[in-house]
């Protein structure tokens, strides 16, 4: 068993700088309040090369991602500093720009059983380059019993080219036994000391 039970720790970044070959320059980055879910969706090449009747290779090489990330709700400056909102004298203003690309990056629990027992292990995942948007918003009357919506930033993921001629890196992921550490190394991707 090696199965996820938890999130913690989610965390931005804005690129400040990037140039192909090179790894992006982030500029200080935010915690995203809590974490609450993350979907994860590789797209995937799916061509097939044919000789003789007959499949003799295939492509499934990664082309891109979406991640979809549910929080406990977003504070004012962090939706704007993930989504490009502009703010003056407490007033956030929402435009036609983009969104800047940014870093992101989360700590999944995991639970694996091993020689001595099940124990706990801390996946920290950093995706080096996304596009969050909010598509979607629900807002609804109170009613008898409260029903608690969080906002939902949907990341559209692309590539970087960390050495000069390599090949494009999406996402690093490192395991550590203790939470602490594997925090410790997601806040360092995102510059937060």
């Amino acid at each position: 068993m090696n199965a996820n039970v938890g999130m913690v720790c989610p965390v931005a970044a804005t690129i400040s700088s990037y140039t192909p070959g090179t790894a992006p320059t982030y500029g200080t980055g935010k915690v995203l309040d809590e974490a609450r879910a993350a979907a994860l969706a590789w797209q995937r090449a799916d061509g097939s090369f044919y000789g003789d009747d007959v499949e003799l290779d295939s492509d499934n090489g990664i082309t891109g991602y979406t991640l979809d990330f549910e929080s406990t709700g977003l504070k004012d400056d962090v939706r704007a500093y993930v989504l490009g909102e502009t703010a003056q004298t407490g007033e956030y203003t929402i435009s036609e720009e983009a969104a800047p690309d940014v870093g992101f990056g989360y700590v999944r629990v995991m639970r694996t059983d091993g020689t001595s027992g099940v124990k706990d292990s801390y996946e920290a995942w950093w995706f080096y380059k996304l596009k969050f948007g909010m598509n979607s918003e629900e807002t609804r009357t109170k009613e008898r019993n409260r029903e608690w919506r969080t906002p939902t930033l949907n990341g559209v993921g692309a590539g970087v080219q960390l050495e000069s001629g390599g090949k494009l890196k999406f996402a690093t992921r490192k395991t550590f036994a203790t939470m602490a550490d594997a925090i410790s190394y997601v806040k360092s991707k995102a510059g937060i000391s």
